[in-house]
């Protein structure tokens, strides 16, 4: 998905919201603002993912303020509140009829934990709601049918306190998974400091994407991570950033999260022409096999059809 017009408004906002976090002075959140507005805006890359560009934005946050992490006390509180309520979550999962869906729609619950598109949300309300989530696209069936061919799963994480959820997840697929993280602090984007304070590596191998990016720019990624993409039999992708920096690439992708904002609405609808997505009302939830994959996949089931 490349970076269009709406995007704007979202690197603004994102920039106010981020300079208040950094506590520093007013004339620094000015001046803050100021470098944005002559140096970042002006030159952003159209062809781009909007994950790409904020990886500028944060940057050149992060100089004027002297703060490269200044997330790192709310995803703190975001994992300990997760871990909270995880029991709960867990016997809610366990007692359903399908407990891989329930554990599935609850990891997109939390992906409403996302302070680089939303700034409120209401975590208990979501828990009480999520079983009764409902999703405009749900290729959960497809997902569950080739789950059952799958030996490993790449699971790409997206926020802290929402890889509770994940783990929650990762421990009904029954597979051997690799969790992925973030190699460098943007915005409330796990890292692997957050996937120990969950335990996570007591159920799966952790690695890195080798960037600081809050999505996955595959040619940009460390060569360990593009070798498990490419060899992984499934990928579960968390989260509004890996979708637009992924929803492009030809792989055995499901993504799973909110959509949030018009513009990743509006590549969706490309994607998919689904009529569920007009008019739509954000966020709302999706699990999304790979479009350009499912193509792929069609193609050669024709093709095998054909020289049968």
């Amino acid at each position: 998905m490349q970076t269009t017009l709406d995007c704007l408004p979202c690197f603004l906002k994102q920039t106010i919201h981020t300079a208040r976090l950094c506590n520093s002075s007013p004339a620094v959140q000015q001046e803050i603002m100021n470098e944005v507005i002559l140096k970042f805006l002006p030159f952003i890359d159209f062809t781009l993912s909007p994950p790409e560009n904020a990886v500028h934005l944060y940057g050149l946050i992060a100089g004027i303020s002297g703060h490269p992490d200044p997330f790192a006390a709310i995803k703190k509180e975001n994992n300990r509140f997760a871990s909270g309520i995880a029991p709960r979550i867990r016997q809610k999962v366990n007692e359903a009829n399908n407990p891989l869906l329930a554990a599935l729609t609850f990891s997109i619950a939390g992906n409403i934990i996302d302070y680089g598109s939303l700034h409120e949300f209401d975590m208990e309300q979501i828990i009480h709601d999520a079983l009764s989530l409902q999703m405009a696209i749900n290729d959960f069936a497809e997902l569950e049918t080739n789950l059952q061919q799958a030996r490993t799963i790449l699971y790409l994480g997206d926020n802290s306190g929402e890889l509770v959820f994940d783990k929650i997840a990762i421990e009904k697929l029954h597979r051997d998974v690799t969790f992925v993280v973030k190699e460098k602090a943007i915005i409330n984007d796990a890292l692997t400091e957050d996937a120990r304070e969950c335990d996570m590596q007591d159920i799966c191998r952790v690695i890195t994407n080798g960037t600081g990016c809050p999505g996955t720019p595959l040619p940009h990624c460390s060569e360990e991570f593009q070798r498990l993409f490419h060899d992984a039999d499934m990928i579960i992708s968390k989260g509004q950033g890996n979708f637009e920096t992924l929803s492009e690439v030809k792989a055995p992708i499901y993504f799973l999260l909110f959509v949030k904002c018009p513009a990743v609405n509006d590549h969706l609808f490309r994607l998919t022409g689904s009529p569920s997505l007009r008019p739509a009302k954000l966020p709302f939830p999706i699990l999304l096999k790979s479009p350009l994959y499912a193509k792929t996949t069609k193609n050669s089931s024709s093709r095998s059809a054909t020289d049968m």
